[in-house]
């Protein structure tokens, strides 16, 4: 490569740069590289004259063109270890997946003594639900069932929690969720409108209280 050459390739990189950069694959990178050089009627001959195809007694002497091409498409990505993120863990695309937690509040101005109708607290103290699952079921079985609500979410499910003086889970929206998973009771399809499954009713209606052993 002549001096008039070089200076030619010197005044060029930055656009050359800016191209191939343009490219994710170091292997597109150098074929790129070693295209525009071309269109510059320029040689990619080592300086010493040392062409691609010399060799040694050792083996493959790469020309300064290549090195050139490597190191140009090294900087411009960062260097080997940046060419590529490595590929997310199955532990952490779980982790993306894991949706925000909703501040749910619990509805007011529910009326738990409908006239004529049982209340809510009778209801429980008929049907003595012993575990989380049990007083869940029974809190939308009442707002389905009783008070004929068209649309029951998690905030009347709380609300229920609160007249019955039963401590609120952690995570009402997951609890519901668990109790659908767990024994199929409940519809939680749609947090915003829940429902109550033909075994469900059946639970409440047949189950109600356990019988003592």
């Amino acid at each position: 490569m002549g001096e008039q050459e070089f200076d030619k390739l010197l005044d060029s990189m930055p656009r050359i740069a800016e191209s191939i950069n343009a490219f994710a694959s170091k292997e597109v990178q150098k074929q790129a590289f070693e295209a525009l050089v071309g269109a510059l009627n320029i040689s990619p001959v080592g300086i010493s004259g040392v062409n691609h195809e010399s060799s040694t007694e050792n083996g493959n002497v790469p020309n300064a063109g290549t090195a050139l091409s490597e190191a140009l498409t090294e900087n411009t990505q960062g260097g080997e270890d940046s060419e590529s993120a490595p590929e997310p863990t199955s532990t952490e695309k779980r982790r993306r997946k894991v949706k925000p937690r909703r501040n749910w509040t619990a509805v007011k101005d529910i009326g738990f003594r409908p006239e004529g109708k049982v209340s809510f607290k009778e209801f429980i103290e008929e049907k003595q639900p012993a575990t989380i699952d049990q007083k869940g079921l029974l809190a939308v079985y009442y707002f389905e069932q009783v008070l004929e609500l068209d649309e029951i979410g998690v905030g009347h499910v709380m609300a229920a929690y609160k007249e019955a003086v039963w401590r609120n889970p952690s995570n009402p929206e997951n609890a519901l969720q668990g109790t659908s998973s767990r024994h199929h009771w409940l519809d939680t399809s749609n947090m915003r409108i829940i429902k109550t499954t033909q075994r469900g009713r059946d639970f409440v209606e047949h189950d109600l209280p356990a019988q003592k052993k």
